[in-house]
């Protein structure tokens, strides 16, 4: 079976991504494609069974229970009677009627209770996870012995954690091979990037990582496992907005959906203005000829627009007259009476025409507006505003009792429920044709005692689900809730990051780019924050030429102490002037430029090479944001925060399904991940060399 490796098709490769809240998985890498199902990282545990379950399951009573006690009290109910050993009856016809009276439904909407397995990476619960892993395996495949799986791994597993998951992997999915891929590298597989940082920006955490030609040499993080954890990344800003208008009786709900809209933005940041940010002060004033509602004042009456006449096929009215002044549709012309005619360049020239001085009434039309238009309002950014109003969507489930008509010919008949304010919202109407019906059974089987075909009324208990919309308006909490301690946090551990690198020469590129991923990078305006943020705190401009006294050449000697900057000794070159290029502040910038070994340093003897230093590492000179690719048109307008997903297919492809490799190669496709004969082989302890983990 070893010789099958890289032998199965794109479309039976499973891909699992899991993330504190939610977990991309999709059955197949043939398409490059956002991934297909999002499951929410959660487990419930049942209290009866002991086990794991991926959605909330409670006890209600059921509609026609009342129905059927009462009718029981009626009639006479068959009780099983037992006598023990002792001479005493027990009946049995309890538990029966209690069994009866309840029944188990499953809230797939419902977080109570719910068990979350990954905190800020990390894996808290194994039982659980393992349960979450074989609940996404169950639910998007229907084999077990030809589907490899890809999963993707976060930097806060530790080998144990990697070794428990891949046996449970391969004892229970019987899968035959298994890549565990870094997060890190998958993001850098979706990016082609060689060398990047990858800031992480998830739920509780933020993982910063650094990459030099497909190698991690550094990594550091934010947010802590402990009970008493110091949260980062997206849930900080949702807890200061939460807190920011609790005078408003906002939820978290209510929250988390104002942060991920258009209005919660991160401003630009801004040295001199206080908090760093410049807040919006007062609303426009809007001129009141231009109030929206009001109609702008003219003499003219309200025009009487007609209904247009029906067309035949080839554009003449039904009634077969032509009248002047009408005009009729261009692009519909009657060709067989055009060219019948005989006048076929008389008709062209006279459309021609006519389309000329269409355009010359346009242009004068346009001309005359332009007054008009100047004088409309400008329509200021969401950055600019005081107040804005945020549109709130709530969700409400509510259980409703529908009635069924049951009869001796089985049909059901749905009597429509009653709107509750007046009219019933359209998601109302869909849910209540779309929702599939219960039927009941008969209260009794004495009902039809008589042999009558009698029709019982009973209700079944539907789920409805409706949207309420609420209107709010926000003030400056919608800036004020970007924390400019977290944000200083985060650049200060991207700072860390690349500094921690011990070879200067791979800071650079390390530095030129920075990718933010994650669903906490969506937040409007952050990416850029940051990178103002790190640009204004810790790059140096290469004009400064006081910074590089470090960086002097070898052959150049230390200054007098008379207090002239002339400098003595072996230096015979031409003294930098106002207008000229100084040479020390070359030699030291273009140093940077060179890879490890000899640099030639500019105004040095020729032959002199300069050993001392190849890189100008200690401050960066350049921070830019990595360009995301642009030839993925879907991922282009999903945005790149998913890249590791994106990364994870094109890794599922090369450790599965390239074919016709040559040795060297098939040896390293082979070693990115573990198969079947390796694992029965080696044991779990192998996908520490057989993967991608970094």
């Amino acid at each position: 079976m070893a010789s099958q490796q890289g032998k199965w098709r794109e479309d039976q490769v499973l891909i699992i991504c899991p993330g504190s809240q939610t977990t991309m998985a999709q059955l197949g890498c043939s398409e490059l494609t956002p991934p297909a199902h999002r499951i929410p990282t959660r487990m419930f545990k049942d209290p009866e069974s002991n086990e794991y379950t991926p959605y909330r399951i409670y006890k209600r009573e059921k509609a026609g229970a009342c129905a059927s006690g009462s009718a029981n009290t009626n009639t006479n109910v068959n009780t099983n009677v037992n006598v023990n050993s002792n001479g005493n009856t027990t009946s049995n016809a309890g538990d029966e009627k209690d069994d009866d009276r309840w029944e188990y439904v499953e809230d797939r909407d419902s977080v109570e209770g719910a068990i979350y397995p990954l905190v800020a990476g990390r894996i808290v619960n194994m039982p659980a996870f393992l349960a979450f892993i074989d609940h996404v395996h169950s639910l998007l495949t229907t084999t077990y012995h030809n589907t490899p799986i890809l999963l993707m791994a976060s930097p806060q597993w530790t080998r144990p954690c990697v070794e428990a998951i891949t046996r449970y992997i391969f004892e229970k999915t019987k899968t035959p091979a298994l890549c565990m891929l870094n997060s890190a590298i998958a993001t850098q597989f979706g990016l082609k990037w060689p060398t990047l940082t990858v800031v992480d920006i998830g739920y509780e955490k933020v993982d910063v990582t650094c990459i030099h030609e497909y190698l991690i040499v550094s990594h550091k993080q934010l947010g802590s496992s402990n009970l008493f954890r110091d949260v980062a990344g997206g849930e900080i800003f949702t807890q200061k907005l939460l807190a920011l208008l609790k005078d408003k009786n906002f939820t978290y709900d209510m929250a988390e959906q104002l942060k991920k809209s258009p209005l919660c933005e991160v401003l630009p940041y801004v040295l001199e203005a206080e908090n760093f940010m410049e807040l919006p002060t007062d609303n426009p004033i809007m001129p009141t000829s231009q109030v929206p509602g009001t109609a702008p004042v003219s003499g003219e009456g309200p025009k009487v627009v007609e209904p247009p006449k029906p067309l035949t096929a080839f554009g003449s009215e039904t009634d077969g007259t032509a009248t002047e002044g009408k005009e009729v549709d261009e692009g519909v012309l009657d060709v067989a009476n055009i060219v019948t005619s005989g006048n076929t360049r008389e008709f062209l020239a006279k459309k021609e025409k006519e389309k000329a001085e269409k355009a010359k009434s346009k242009k004068q039309g346009k001309g005359q507006e332009a007054e008009p238009a100047a004088a409309k309002p400008v329509r200021l950014p969401n950055s600019k505003r005081k107040v804005n109003t945020f549109h709130y969507e709530e969700l409400v489930h509510e259980d409703v009792q529908v009635p069924l008509l049951n009869g001796a010919n089985g049909a059901a008949k749905t009597e429509p429920a009653a709107p509750t304010n007046g009219t019933a919202p359209a998601g109302d109407a869909q849910t209540a044709e779309g929702a599939p019906q219960e039927t009941k059974p008969e209260a009794s089987a004495d009902t039809n005692m008589n042999g009558d075909a009698a029709e019982t009324t009973v209700s079944a208990t539907e789920r409805r689900t409706k949207r309420v919309r609420h209107d709010i308006e926000i003030g400056l909490e919608r800036f004020l809730f970007a924390d400019r301690r977290e944000i200083d946090r985060i650049t200060d551990t991207i700072y860390q990051a690349i500094q921690s690198i011990e070879e200067l020469y791979k800071r650079p590129g390390c530095w030129d780019n920075i990718v933010f991923v994650g669903n906490g990078s969506r937040l409007r305006g952050l990416k850029d924050n940051i990178i103002q943020t790190l640009i204004a705190r810790h790059m140096v401009s290469p004009s400064t030429a006081t910074i590089f006294t470090s960086e002097l050449p070898s052959n150049m000697a230390t200054p007098s102490g008379t207090g002239s900057q002339t400098p003595t000794g072996s230096f015979t070159g031409q003294l930098p002037t106002t207008s000229a290029v100084n040479p020390l502040l070359q030699a030291a910038t273009t140093a940077s430029l060179g890879v490890p070994g000899a640099a030639q340093a500019a105004g040095s003897q020729a032959g002199d090479i300069v050993t001392g230093h190849h890189s100008h590492g200690q401050s960066p000179m350049s921070i830019k944001q990595a360009s995301p690719p642009t030839y993925l048109a879907e991922w282009t307008k999903n945005g790149f925060e998913e890249a590791m997903f994106l990364g994870s297919l094109i890794a599922a492809r090369l450790a599965f399904c390239v074919h016709n490799l040559d040795a060297q190669t098939t040896e390293s496709q082979r070693m990115m991940s573990l198969n079947r004969v390796d694992y029965n082989e080696h044991g779990p302890k192998q996908i520490n060399t057989h993967s991608m983990l970094g």
